[in-house]
């Protein structure tokens, strides 16, 4: 599964960095802090998952996911908070998922069965 990630908090972003190196499925294309930069690395790499912060800065997070959704190939849109109150904000929003940052193991597991709910664990990498 390729993925980009983006988060503007140093120490998390470290963290989720880290965790998903680890991962033999996951092959960790880009980083990126803030909207912008991700829209320009999404645009140039074919991405299959892109793990973007809800507090991200530079572009509302509704018109993100609408930029990332328009993509082709079109990445699934993870968005990640330690609030569980945005989820369905993010949800309605467009996001594909919503996971918690708290947590790097929590949030990798849920990534594990997102990728093989929807297929993105063969051939990708």
């Amino acid at each position: 599964m390729r993925i980009i990630l983006a988060d503007h908090h140093a120490q998390p972003r470290w963290a989720l960095i880290t965790a998903l190196q680890e991962q033999p499925d996951i092959d960790l294309i880009g980083e990126a802090i803030d909207g912008q930069d991700l829209l320009t690395q999404a645009e140039h790499h074919a991405v299959d998952l892109v793990l973007v912060d809800r507090e991200l800065p530079g572009l509302f997070i509704g018109d993100l996911i609408t930029s990332l959704h328009a993509l082709e190939p079109k990445p699934i849109v993870v968005v990640m908070s330690n609030d569980f109150e945005y989820s369905r904000v993010l949800l309605k929003a467009g996001a594909d998922a919503f996971v918690s940052k708290g947590e790097p193991d929590w949030l990798l597991e849920k990534l594990h069965r997102y990728s093989e709910i929807t297929n993105l664990s063969g051939g990708c990498k």
